[in-house]
Parts: structure tokens; sequence; C-alpha cells
């Protein structure tokens, strides 16, 4: 079922399906030791931050009924390719820190270059909340909010 957001009027005060405590990832994959693993190119936070970071207002639409629409800030996935050597990828596959059947998601050639599909890493001008994917989380138009991978661990650019 639908949970909520703290709900304390800030930046990532809106809705979740799946809180942080409910999917059993340790506090600590999410903390310093972090690492987003891109074609073997390990970046942490600040390497993300560092780079050519993109804004863009998305939907969040959930296929249980609500949608909301909020500004995202990230790096694009078309940029995290051609990082990865795969500056033509045809898809990729994002994998969570979680595991089951929302573990991973894998994306098209449009839906990977698509100048708004992003690793977000921000939200609202704020770092996202542990609820909402903390360290990073894919953004992509128009898919449905539960292949919007949340606690980022890889993303694998294919060219085939």
């Amino acid at each position: 079922g639908r949970t909520t957001a703290a709900g304390d009027g800030g930046p990532n005060d809106f809705p979740v399906n799946r809180t942080f405590v409910s999917t059993g990832i340790a506090a600590a994959a999410t903390g310093a030791a972090w690492r987003l693993d891109v074609g073997g190119i390990r970046f942490d936070r600040a390497d993300l931050l560092a780079m050519d970071l993109h804004t863009a207002d998305l939907p969040i639409a959930c296929v249980e009924g609500w949608s909301t629409q909020q500004t995202w800030t990230g790096v694009r996935l078309r940029d995290l390719a051609a990082l990865a050597g795969v500056p033509e990828p045809t898809s990729a596959v994002v994998r969570s820190l979680e595991t089951g059947p929302f573990a991973q998601a894998e994306l098209h050639e449009g839906q990977v270059l698509h100048p708004d599909s992003l690793l977000a890493l921000r939200v609202n001008g704020a770092d996202l909340s542990p609820d909402h994917g903390f360290p990073a989380r894919l953004i992509v138009p128009a898919i449905p909010g539960v292949r919007c991978t949340k606690w980022v661990r890889s993303v694998e650019f294919r060219s085939v």
C-alpha cells in the first residue's frame, strides 16, 4: 500500500510507495561508502555532484493512481553513458541496492537519451531523502513511477 514521506512540508514532502526502512537496505549502504558503478567506473556522490547537473520538472505517476510533479536535479543518463564509453547506448539496466521485484529497471534507447532522463541526486533544491532514493535515483519522463529505480547502485549501458 501507499505510504507517505515525513509530512514536514519540506522539499521531500510528497508520496512514496516504499519507504527506505521497508526495503531492508542497511543504512550504511547509502552512506559514505556508497559508490555508483557505471560500466566498471565508480563514482561517489561528490563526484556526481561535481558533474554538469541538469534540472527538470518531471512527474512521477504511480500505478496505484496518484501522481506528483517535482523539480529534480541530477546527471543526465546520456552524459553517464558517454563517461562509460558508450556514447550511443541502445539500452541501459539500472540496478538498486534493494532486492526483489523493484531491484532493476531496463530502459530503451529513447529513454536513455532523453535530455530529461536523470540519475537524480536532489529534488526541489534539497538532497533526496532516504524514502525518495538517497543517494541517487532514476527519473525518466513518461515511465511508471515503479520503474524509476531508487537507491541506485549501478547503471549498465549497452550498445547492441
